[in-house]
């Protein structure tokens, strides 16, 4: 027995040492392209087994080729069977580049681009002799460029767009004679632009925009006299524009946006006339236009906005007979707009709003049937608006306002069925209004507000399909409202003040949506029609300022959103009807100087802090708020009054006196205590001033109500940057959230319009109405705090779901809800991005402020830092939270949408892995974007990423996870410009949408005792659905 052991060993490993030499032997003798890609394969991670036909063993009948020919992404010479292209992109493949890659000496194209490739770029790749093209862009390569690329001599094409390479530009460039292409853009290279790059003198695409580069751009770029397309914008250069450019006679394409330029702009960039686009914007740039930009004969697009530019627009620009897009807003331009302009037979878009131009608009402008979208705003404008702006029915937005445009609106703006946006508000226009306005299927804002309009409204702007809001202030219309006017299927606000409008104020029929009337400073007479209570949405109701008669309606007390009610300066008669008194929502109330007798309501909220100028010039109101007792007295010539005996008198007057005197000492003392207890509650300090309730929908509560709720010590249910959210219970049974906004945040933050000190996420919130997107009841403030009331979800937050545990329960979602969550939040900050006009930026997306409703609905929430966005503005003030904020915000302080799609992107990698988006596992510094892209490099990185509570243990739900995981490494693109746009990933979402019934719910873990969500969504015994 002792001698079998040993002689056992020796047989098998001498078994062993046979078996691998005959492997070695078949090994070296399989073709080279064959054990090249093998090797690739074997070195690369398939989360999407995109190479699965890399097999030598599959079967190719009727295909004589060798068997590599017909692999994915592989080209072979049809007469010698070299691999001549191996196209890999965008197959989500992460790994190494194996050195047996060198083998493949005849490949001329390799393309790894849309991959997940990271670290630092292998250098095999620089041992492909034959190599003409070669594409790694949109990875995640990171660290300084290897040396070694010009040894790829006969190189015409390279593209590293969007990695995260850093360090200085490869001087290596330089060396490659054959070079035509270089794309090093959206990385995060520094220092200058070499100057030796000037030695490429075939290259046509040269892209370094993106970057932190920084120096003087080099005048020896104009020896690179081949180029064609030049982007090098998004860096921090010093200078400006060098005249030498004006060298590259063959340009199409210029772009140096954003770029920290100065100076003025050369006049020999005149010289370009093979120039198509120019895009300046966004710089330090002064002076004058250059003339002989003019002669730039082929331009289409030319964006010169946001700088400092002065003088005149030339003259000479009427000559750009290609030019499609010319915005030179937000510069200090001025003298008129040339008429040639008006001519340019391919323009779509003119854009020179912000500036002090003069003059009258081009009399031919939009003859060319193409105008898009005019926004000449804010100069200093005058004369006629042209008939011919809408000639090919193709505008959409007519933007004028604050000039001194004259003579009468054109009628053929209301036959303009393409326009939905038309403002031509503060200028000096007359004449009617012109029929037609109300047919126009897509127009849904309307402003002619502080013009000269007169005679009579048009009957069509009550059947207008999609206006919501109109504004015909200040008009000298001299006209009756038609009948019809409230009918406007989607009319919200309405505004008519100060047009010496005469006649009755029509029945309101069909006032379903309106929530803003405004006809005070009129001529109106006659009484407000009871129906007035068919409003429902109604929140401001002014009619000041008229002749009209009659009572108040009660119907108005019973508006439930009703805030403002301005019936001053009128002739109303009788009394305040009582029902105000159970009007909790009203704000203001103004009915001074009418007739108005008898007592003001004493109970209700309102009438308790409003000010007695609101009913002054009424000399038959009496009560409290006017410190005038309303006491019962006999009229000399009154004789059907009964007399009562001057005793019975006297006691009365002495009752009514003390039982004054009683309910003024308890006024007094309630007042006091209410503010001790509520001072003492909100950290207030004197004077805080009364709270007003801000309603946007029926409430069934008031502010007295919600700050005796909060006395009460309702639980805190969150807390974050911007205050603390409580759960109250409201009398009638209501929960609700209320988030008391922190004192400092609110100064810091929370930014108070103008008009109103409406607080932006108030003005914002109260109308925005998605699904998705967590409702704003109300705002309760004073002028020390703020609540603000939400809708209150019972199942907690996404983060709660994910990450928190609570008496021992961790709650799980299978994938099927996850999914659904996922799509929720796309979903709603689509609508925020797409829809809102301005768009809106949420700025600090994460899973505590993703609420769950008791269907387990996603709704986004917070906008206690969102901003209102325009179109040609961005937004530098601090926001986010760690490990959600993009990297481009740490060098350029900017937020826009692409910042929210960020922030998606990582909220999506933590609905994926169950994981936070910062850990100490990811390692130091690292976030779980790092770590999501170092870990599905490797071959079971994917299997650690994807959480096995949601069923990534299961092959099915694991490939529908993945797809959703490419959309999240979409959306965490180092690059902005890289990122889908939000609507793209509601789509790809869509496509990813699990092929199973739409049914998944919450699970336990071991050791719970059920939802410590609250809510009422469905329970699994596992957290794991079957296969």
């Amino acid at each position: 027995m002792k001698n079998t052991t040993p002689s056992f060993l020796l047989l098998f490993f001498s078994f062993l040492v046979f078996n691998l030499k005959t492997t070695l032997v078949f090994s070296s003798t399989l073709p080279i392209p064959l054990r090249s890609l093998l090797s690739i394969k074997t070195s690369l991670r398939d989360p999407l087994s995109s190479l699965n036909d890399w097999d030598a063993n599959l079967p190719r009948p009727g295909f004589p080729d060798p068997v590599w020919c017909a692999w994915t992404g592989v080209t072979c010479d049809p007469k010698t069977y070299q691999i001549t292209s191996l196209d890999l992109s965008r197959k989500n493949l992460s790994g190494y580049i194996t050195p047996e890659l060198r083998l493949l000496s005849h490949l001329n194209h390799l393309n790894l681009s849309g991959n997940a490739f990271d670290g630092p770029l292998q250098t095999a790749i620089f041992d492909l002799p034959s190599l003409r093209t070669l594409d790694i862009s949109h990875n995640n390569f990171n660290s300084t460029f290897p040396p070694g690329i010009s040894k790829l001599r006969f190189l015409t094409l390279f593209n590293a767009y969007s990695n995260s390479f850093t360090g200085p530009l490869p001087p290596g460039f330089v060396r490659l004679r054959y070079l035509e292409h270089l794309n090093l853009g959206g990385s995060f290279f520094d220092g200058p632009i070499p100057p030796s790059y000037a030695g490429l003198t075939r290259l046509t695409f040269l892209h370094l925009s993106g970057n932190f580069l920084r120096g003087p751009i080099p005048p020896e770029l104009s020896l690179m006299t081949q180029l064609e397309h030049v982007e090098i914008g998004y860096n921090v250069f010093e200078g400006g524009v060098p005249y030498q450019l004006g060298r590259l006679l063959n340009l199409k394409y210029l772009d140096i946006a954003t770029a920290n330029l100065s100076g003025s702009l050369p006049s020999e960039l005149g010289n370009l006339t093979q120039l198509e686009s120019l895009f300046l914007f966004n710089n330090q740039l002064s002076g004058e236009i250059p003339e002989r930009l003019s002669d730039l004969s082929s331009l289409k697009v030319l964006d010169l906005s946001d700088n400092s530019l002065s003088g005149r627009i030339p003259l000479r620009f009427s000559d750009l007979r290609e030019l499609t897009f010319l915005n030179l807003m937000s510069n200090d331009l001025t003298g008129d707009i040339p008429p040639g302009i008006g001519e340019l037979p391919n323009l779509e878009m003119l854009l020179l709003w912000n500036n002090s131009l003069n003059g009258s608009l081009p009399w031919k402008l939009g003859s060319n049937a193409k105008l898009q979208k005019l926004d000449v705003s804010s100069n200093s404008l005058s004369g006629p608006i042209p008939p011919s702006l809408c000639f090919g029915n193709n505008l959409n937005k007519l933007i004028l306002f604050s000039n001194s445009f004259d003579s009468e609106l054109p009628p053929t703006l209301a036959n303009c069925t393409s326009l939905w946006r038309l403002r031509i508000e503060a200028n000096k226009i007359s004449g009617s209004i012109p029929f037609g306005f109300g047919l126009l299927p897509n127009l849904t804002y309307m402003d002619l507000s502080e013009n000269n309009f007169s005679g009579e409204i048009p009957k069509d702007l009550g059947n207008a399909p999609r206006l919501q809001y109109l504004n015909i202030s200040e008009n000298p219309l001299a006209s009756e409202l038609p009948n019809n006017i409230w009918s406007s299927p989607s009319l919200q606000i309405f505004s008519a003040s100060f047009c010496k409008l005469k006649g009755m104020i029509p029945n309101f029929t069909g006032c379903q949506s309106i929530y803003k009337i405004e006809i005070e400073g009129n001529s109106l007479a006659g009484s407000v029609p009871f129906d007035v209570g068919h409003c429902q949405k109604l929140i401001n109701f002014k009619i000041g300022m008229n002749d009209l008669t009659g009572i108040i309606p009660w119907q108005l007390a019973t508006l439930p959103s009703i805030q403002e009610i301005d019936l001053s300066h009128n002739s109303f008669t009788g009394s305040i009807p009582s029902a105000f008194d159970n009007c909790r929502n009203l704000e203001n109330f103004n009915v001074s100087y009418n007739k108005l007798t008898g007592p003001v309501p004493s109970s209700g909220a309102i009438f308790k802090i409003l000010h007695p100028s609101a009913f002054t010039g009424n000399a038959g109101l009496c009560g409290e708020v006017l410190q005038r007792p309303c006491v019962s007295e006999a009229g000399a010539g009154d004789a059907d009054i009964r007399q009562q005996p001057k005793k019975s008198a006297g006691a009365i007057v002495w009752v009514m006196a003390g039982a004054f005197g009683i309910g003024l000492f308890l006024l007094i003392a309630g007042s006091r205590c209410f503010h001790a207890r509520y001072g003492k509650r909100f950290g207030e300090e004197a004077k805080p001033g009364p709270w007003k309730l801000t309603a946007f929908q029926r409430l069934n509560f008031t502010a007295e109500d919600v700050l005796e709720c909060l006395s009460m010590g309702e639980k805190i249910i969150g807390m974050g940057s911007t205050g603390t959210v409580y759960r109250a219970e409201m009398p009638g049974g209501e929960i609700i959230a209320v988030k008391k906004l922190w004192g400092k945040q609110k100064e810091a933050f929370i930014v108070r319009r103008k008009k109103g000190g409406v607080l932006a996420e108030v003005d914002v919130l109260g109308n925005v109405r998605h699904r998705n997107i967590v409702r704003l009841l109300g705002c309760c403030s004073n002028n020390e705090s703020t609540l603000l009331l939400y809708e209150y979800m019972p199942n907690g937050s996404l983060d709660d779901l994910l990450h928190r545990k609570n008496k021992g329960a961790h709650l799980v979602a299978d994938w099927l809800t996850r999914y659904k969550i996922a799509v929720g939040v796309a979903q709603g900050i689509c609508y925020l991005h797409h829809d809102c006009d301005p768009v809106i930026v949420h700025r600090d997306l994460k899973p505590s402020n993703i609420l769950l409703d008791a269907e387990m609905e996603a709704r986004v929430a917070d906008f206690g830092v969102a901003k209102l966005i325009q179109t040609d503005e961005s937004m530098s003030v601090i926001a986010g939270s760690y490990g959600y904020i993009a990297p481009e915000y740490a060098y350029t302080l900017q937020v826009d949408e692409k910042s929210d799609i960020y922030s998606f992107g990582v909220v999506l990698m933590e609905i994926l892995s169950g994981k936070r988006s910062v850990d100490s596992e990811f390692g130091d510094g690292n976030s779980i974007v790092d770590w999501v892209r170092s870990k599905i490099k490797s071959k079971d990185g994917v299997s650690e990423v994807l959480d096995k509570n949601a069923g990534a243990s299961c092959a099915l739900v694991r490939e529908e996870m993945m797809l959703v995981l490419r959309v999240a490494l979409l959306c965490t693109s180092r690059c902005p410009a890289d990122r889908p746009s939000m609507r793209d990933v509601v789509s790809m979402l869509q496509e990813a949408k699990p092929k199973r019934k739409m049914q998944g719910g919450v699970g336990v873990g071991p050791g719970s005792g059920g939802n410590s969500g609250g809510g009422a969504s469905p329970l699994m015994q596992k957290p794991a659905m079957d296969c």
